[in-house]
């Protein structure tokens, strides 16, 4: 007897319910479902695996029980429950128990709470049952998704969590249905702000920053009363409370506002990057001032397109404080009104802006209302940038060879001839030569050597001479310059490297004064010069205004020249080139041929013998030039610490390799080589 009590103690007992019926003879336990059933729910100390075993016969669920689901329960119940029922009693019991049901496909998994937080479903506001685990997104629309998870924290329950997210700002909540809906609830409430309200208003004549730290003092101070924000560009004020707050705020700032006219004020704006005298000259042009731009700089810039100036100037196109709109060309009225004085910004007229430009400071002084200062202060920031800056690096290659042979023989009959016989050889490249040492020491042979090379002359008696010449020469040259510049974004520079030579222009008599002439003349520059203008596109494009000359003078005397005679090479273009690429220039090869054959006639064409009356010159001469340039563009201070740093180790290797230079003359056995362009740099 005590065994059958105490098994009906631990049996669920399920009970169909019929009306008019009384319960059959079932053993405790056993479950009779069909349509309509109902069923009386009473246990106590019943496994958990045993109930959920009958909610599965009873619901028609699949349900897979997690190892660590274990525990008893006890329900008690007096009113009948269909399946819907006893299933939503089933998740209150596991709720209790700290398990949860998660729907895995056709099943039902039971599992702990703290493992079903990552399985839940992502819900809407509506569909869920309250006793379901799901995850639901809140979007918020004026409250920080921080500040909102913040507050909901403390109402969470052990199942639930809460993560805020700033993009977008919402709040990502899991937990029981439920649950969530008075959460959600609740932040709809913090978020809402049914009594805040929001406010803008412009100042005419108020400075914005001095009326809201007066606004603050009058309605509380901060944390008491509404939140207030100043915008000094636009000169406004936005303000955010309740009706009642944002009314009182309204009144006082209009009686804060009255005035005679806009408050005149003066700044002072101090520049990094550029010239205060450029930067005015920009700014009185972009504002409509009558006189123009001076400066060159300024004036390029104001000639561009009026969206090089940025965001700011399309403020001053149209101007929202005082719902004017202004001309891009100058910053006029767009009614075609040309005064000066129609009007610059809010509050004030052109005429009221003052610019001054305080160079020994590098500072812009402006004078006018809050409004026109902040509009200038917009362009000033816009402009006041560091211009970036382009290294120009040219290379003028040129490779020139020259050859000549000289072959002639001269006969002599009766008395032009010489006695005795005579052979030298003589050259006048450099130093002196031996027929100049000759005459120095009064050797009578040495007015025979007029010419370089040998020279051998035969005489018998003073019937018979001969004199035979012969003279070749060789040239080659490998000359490498490569000058380099480098100056700001659209500011020309100019590099000469070489000598300053005076060129005799004209000459005259004075009176009484026939044997020395007045002679007039004019310096002029020798060697290497490179003039540039760079200006840096969009893509990092440079367009380069280039003027490059190579001059040099001329070391053999020209017949007929009655001055220096000068080599001049120049080129003048405009390119457009890549940052750090490489660009041809210019170039020039030329190959010239002389031959003179000079020879007595019929004669000099006898074979072998001809030879004899006949004098032949052959001359050639090759020149390879071509000039290179390569533009790089700096735009921070570290990259112009790497191109020093680089010019340094060039100086320094420069050096070491003259300290160890060899000998010009004596053959190294190496091979010359072409200049690749590829090493120029």
């Amino acid at each position: 007897m005590n065994f059958r009590l105490s098994l009906l103690l631990i049996t669920f007992l399920f009970a169909p319910v019929a009306a008019g019926q009384a319960q059959d003879g079932r053993r405790p336990g056993e479950v009779k479902t069909g349509p309509g059933s109902t069923f009386l729910l009473n246990a106590r100390d019943v496994e958990i695996a045993v109930f959920a075993d009958d909610v599965a016969t009873v619901t028609g669920r699949t349900l897979i029980l997690d190892p660590a689901v274990r525990g008893k329960v006890t329900v008690i119940s007096q009113e009948p429950l269909d399946a819907d029922g006893v299933w939503a009693l089933f998740q209150s019991v596991l709720r209790v128990q700290g398990f949860a049901a998660l729907r895995s496909g056709d099943s039902w998994r039971i599992i702990p709470q703290a493992e079903a937080r990552q399985g839940g479903p992502v819900a809407g506001t509506s569909g869920a049952r309250d006793a379901d685990l799901v995850t639901r997104l809140i979007r918020l629309d004026n409250l920080a998704a921080t500040d909102a998870a913040a507050a909901l924290k403390p109402f969470l329950s052990a199942s639930g969590s809460v993560e805020p997210f700033g993009r977008p700002n919402a709040l990502i909540v899991t937990g029981y249905a439920d649950d969530i809906s008075r959460m959600e609830a609740l932040v709809r409430q913090l978020d809402g702000g049914a009594s805040d309200a929001m406010a803008v208003l412009p100042l005419t004549n108020a400075s914005a920053p001095d009326t809201a730290a007066m606004l603050e003092r009058l309605l509380g101070g901060a944390g008491q009363g509404p939140s207030i924000a100043a915008d000094v560009r636009s000169n406004q004020l936005f303000i955010r409370g309740n009706q009642k707050e944002i009314d009182e705020a309204r009144q006082l700032v209009a009686d804060l506002d009255r005035g005679g006219g806009a408050a005149i004020s003066t700044r002072v704006f101090r520049l990094s990057n550029s010239d205060a005298e450029t930067v005015v000259d920009v700014l009185r042009g972009a504002i409509g001032a009558t006189a123009p731009a001076t400066n060159p700089v300024a004036r390029s810039l104001v000639e561009q397109d009026g969206a090089a100036f940025g965001p700011s100037y399309a403020t001053l196109a149209s101007n929202p404080a005082s719902g004017r709109q202004m001309s891009p060309a100058a910053g006029r009225p767009a009614d075609g009104n040309r005064d000066a004085d129609a009007g610059f910004a809010a509050g004030g007229q052109a005429g009221d802006l003052s610019l001054q430009a305080a160079t020994d400071i590098n500072a812009i002084v402006v004078r006018g209302t809050s409004a026109q200062i902040a509009e200038v202060e917009d362009l000033i920031g816009d402009l006041d940038v560091r211009r970036p800056q382009v290294v120009i690096e040219a290379a003028i290659v040129e490779i020139t060879g020259d050859a000549a042979e000289q072959f002639g023989v001269q006969l002599g009959i009766g008395d032009a001839a010489p006695a005795g016989g005579a052979a030298a050889v003589s050259f006048s490249d450099q130093g002196l030569s031996l027929r100049r040492i000759l005459a120095i020491l009064g050797a009578p042979v040495a007015t025979g050597l007029t010419e370089d090379g040998l020279s051998a002359g035969i005489g018998v008696n003073d019937d018979f001479g001969l004199l035979v010449q012969a003279f070749g020469s060789s040239t080659k040259a490998n000359l490498l310059s490569t000058p380099s510049i480098t100056t700001l974004d659209n500011q020309p520079a100019e590099i000469v490297v070489g000598q300053n030579v005076p060129f005799r222009t004209g000459s005259f008599t004075t009176t009484g004064n026939s044997t020395n002439p007045f002679t007039t003349i004019e310096r002029e520059d020798v060697g290497i010069t490179l003039r540039v203008a760079p200006r840096i596109y969009d893509g990092d494009v440079v367009r380069l205004d280039v003027s490059q000359e190579v001059s040099s003078l001329v070391n053999s005397a020209v017949p007929g020249a009655s001055d220096l005679i000068t080599n001049r090479r120049s080129i003048q273009t405009t390119v457009l080139a890549d940052n750090g690429s490489v660009v041809v220039l210019g170039g020039l090869i030329t190959d010239d041929r002389i031959s003179a054959e000079s020879k007595v006639p019929l004669l000099g064409d006898v074979p072998l013998v001809g030879n004899l009356f006949k004098n032949t010159t052959e001359s050639g001469t090759r020149r390879t030039l071509f000039v290179f340039l390569r533009p790089t563009i700096i735009r921070s201070r570290e990259e112009q610490e790497q191109l020093a740093t680089r010019r340094m180790d060039d100086l320094t290797a420069a050096s070491a390799a003259l300290d160890n230079r060899k000998s010009l003359l004596i053959d190294q056995g190496e091979t010359p080589r072409i200049i690749g362009v590829d090493r120029i740099y």
